[in-house]
């Protein structure tokens, strides 16, 4: 049941991926399977479009196989997302 919102927790790199797209109306993509990590993810699709919008490269870089999308968001993360997603 999804009836919190839970403010005081911290974001995830899947959740970040959900708030952007869905945010900013990405368009569903095609899986590329760029990312190793994210199959089983409930936001694996969310990741995909994010990634296809250029707005992230991965976690590990500078293979970025993978996208960690259980990990939390730093401040620096969030900072790189928006600006590229808000081409700033």
């Amino acid at each position: 049941v999804n009836d919190r919102y839970c403010p005081g927790d911290y974001v995830t790199r899947g959740q970040m991926a959900a708030f952007l797209s869905r945010a900013l109306g990405y368009a569903p993509v095609e899986s590329t399977g760029r990312f190793v990590d994210v199959g089983g993810s409930v936001f694996a699709g969310d990741i995909e479009k994010v990634a296809a919008a250029g707005v992230t490269r991965g976690c590990n870089p500078p293979v970025n196989d993978r996208y960690c999308p259980g990990d939390y968001v730093t401040r620096g993360q969030m900072a790189a997302f928006l600006s590229r997603a808000l081409e700033l």
